[in-house]
């Protein structure tokens, strides 16, 4: 940097100031504070020339000795323009940012905006830190391109003082996942999901699909844990993929829930309508898309995700305006990783094996429930009236018992008449007559279901009757 800028030209300074005329002070083209520093200057260059000392001078006008003498040679060689109050701003500043500093500057942001990458003050200074070593602060480099109207504003963005920023203590203590959509060349939806370390920033797992799924998800954590081990927590937001807590009518946790359970890796999910807890895979989708949008849209997802991985590549070993002066790739491994609840973990593989056999059990039963069917074709019983349950079912009563014969709940709410006749169940809709299910009765089970499907028969209720009478 170079430390010989001058100021410009003050006119006391032997320059032509249009207050001085013929070597005389034009007192009326004096501002206030001038004409008051002027009066007192020449009243105490008048107590010198009348004889009396310097000391009682200074003392009376609360000035140094060696100001009145350094005023009175000033005095002795220009006269009263001597006497004038002069500027106190200095001849040169020693860390004023060169010429050249300023159009590396601007050719630095001019570079990383053509590429994609972040173009602000905080990028801008870690590359010259890079080059030079020793380069300017980020407040001189946002003031320099303040200067140069490089700077959007954006009045409507939080402060960055407004945020409560945390940060996991260790790598793989908690990591964010979230997907984005992409556009491909065709405009077909590509959709991106990710894996972020949230201590060290460093890009797990970038991958282009066509949908995400649950089942997605689960395997592309396994994959991140097969690389890089398993973490202790995950953050998330409340996406359908993620969790099932705010699915109504979900049976049950979804797939990644149970293998975050299964690992002993605690579920952490942001508040609704709050992204900004899951700020750090937000932004790195801002600065994906940055990149993305500098370069020719992909034809098909292989080409999205080679450009997945090439920015992956660049961004964990690039400096990263959070960290220290370091890369995310640095900042993984510079101190020793965390991991899951070994006991969480034993816990939740337990109770999924008893889960498992509670369900197996449960699936035995049922198969071995139902007894085997009884089929008596000599049985005949009186009809009977009820309504179709919403259910679908019809209840009947005969032989002393109660049975339920399932129809199909598209009958539910008519009125229908029951009996058995040669042994076959019959239900009639006593508003049409019409024979709306017919089937083998089974005096075996009070529950009959409705295995296959019969023939719809037309005929009306009185001739029903009559051909058993």
């Amino acid at each position: 940097m170079e430390h010989n800028n001058i100021n410009p030209a003050d006119p006391s300074r032997g320059h032509d100031d249009p207050r001085v005329r013929d070597g005389c002070v034009l007192r009326h083209l004096l501002t206030a504070r001038d004409r008051s520093v002027f009066d007192r200057n020449m009243a105490m260059m008048r107590a010198l020339g009348a004889g009396e000392p310097v000391t009682r001078v200074a003392k009376r006008y609360g000035v140094t000795r060696q100001w009145i003498h350094r005023l009175r040679a000033r005095h002795g060689e220009q006269g009263e323009p001597g006497l004038l109050p002069r500027s106190r701003r200095p001849r040169s500043v020693h860390n004023r940012t060169s010429g050249e500093v300023r159009a590396l500057i601007a050719q630095v942001r001019e570079r990383l905006l053509a590429g994609g990458w972040d173009c602000g003050a905080r990028s801008i200074h870690g590359v010259l830190a890079e080059r030079m070593g020793r380069a300017p602060s980020v407040s001189t480099i946002h003031r320099i391109l303040q200067d140069m109207g490089l700077v959007e504003a954006e009045p409507r963005k939080r402060p960055r003082s407004s945020y409560v920023r945390f940060e996991a203590e260790l790598p793989n203590e908690t990591w964010q996942s979230d997907f984005t959509h992409w556009p491909l060349a065709d405009g077909t939806d590509a959709q991106i999901i990710t894996w972020l370390d949230d201590h060290s920033r460093m890009v797990l797992l970038s991958r282009a699909t066509g949908s995400v799924t649950g089942e997605l998800v689960a395997r592309t954590f396994l994959e991140c844990c097969a690389e890089h081990g398993t973490p202790a927590s995950t953050l998330t937001d409340n996406g359908g993929v993620y969790t099932s807590r705010l699915i109504v009518g979900a049976k049950g946790p979804g797939a990644f829930e149970r293998i975050l359970a299964e690992h002993g890796v605690r579920q952490k999910n942001g508040r609704p309508g709050h992204p900004t807890t899951q700020g750090k895979i937000e932004r790195w989708h801002r600065t994906l898309k940055q990149w993305l949008h500098a370069r020719p849209r992909a034809r098909d997802l292989a080409g999205l995700q080679d450009q997945l991985d090439e920015f992956a590549h660049a961004y964990n070993r690039r400096r990263h305006s959070s960290l220290p002066g370091i890369s995310p790739i640095e900042a993984y491994h510079a101190r020793d990783k965390a991991g899951p609840d070994p006991q969480a973990a034993a816990t939740a593989r337990s109770e999924c094996d008893i889960n498992r056999r509670l369900r197996e059990n449960r699936h035995a039963r049922r198969s071995t429930a139902r007894r085997p069917t009884v089929h008596d074709p000599n049985l005949n019983t009186d009809p009977e009236r009820s309504t179709v349950t919403r259910n679908g079912t019809v209840n009947y009563h005969c032989l002393g018992k109660s049975w339920q014969l399932y129809i199909g709940n598209q009958y539910a709410g008519i009125q229908v008449e029951t009996m058995v006749i040669d042994g076959n169940a019959t239900v009639i809709d006593t508003g049409t007559g019409e024979i709306i299910h017919e089937r083998p009765f089974d005096t075996n089970n009070h529950y009959q279901r409705k295995t296959t499907n019969t023939t719809t028969k037309r005929r009306q209720h009185i001739n029903r009757h009559a051909g058993h009478m």
